[in-house]
């Protein structure tokens, strides 16, 4: 559903403060929204095919929302961390919020042409 998150995620594994992070952020989500997205993951876990569902509830989804979440999923697999610590001098900071998905994309194809980053993570963070 959402950019960043490998297939078989299990959100047990992540940092408390990533995982509060997360909460807050679907807290903003109005109620009517939170019960689509359950109604998706239920019937979704229940083998119903919720693709044309889930295109649109995420197109719904409010402005922003979509970019946060990668952040935090971004931060969730490392690429944050590592982008933010590979270059001291980097304008890239782990608590500037990202401006958009295909700018957080760019900014990890970067990381890897610099070599900051390996392809493998990019990978993870771009397509898993």
């Amino acid at each position: 559903m959402f950019p960043g998150v490998p297939p078989g995620f299990d959100p047990s594994k992540l940092d408390p403060k990533l995982i509060a992070e997360i909460s807050e952020l679907m807290s903003t989500l109005p109620p009517p929204m939170m019960m689509k997205m359950q109604t998706l993951m239920h019937n979704s876990m229940a083998g119903h095919d919720v693709r044309n569902d889930m295109e649109e509830f995420e197109r719904n989804l409010p402005p922003g929302f979509r970019e946060k979440m990668a952040k935090i999923m971004y931060q969730a697999n490392g690429v944050v961390n590592a982008l933010a610590s590979s270059d001291p001098n980097s304008q890239f900071d782990k608590t500037t919020p990202l401006e958009s998905l295909s700018g957080a994309r760019l900014t990890i194809l970067n990381a890897v042409r610099d070599g900051t980053l390996t392809p493998e993570a990019a990978l993870r963070a771009l397509f898993d």
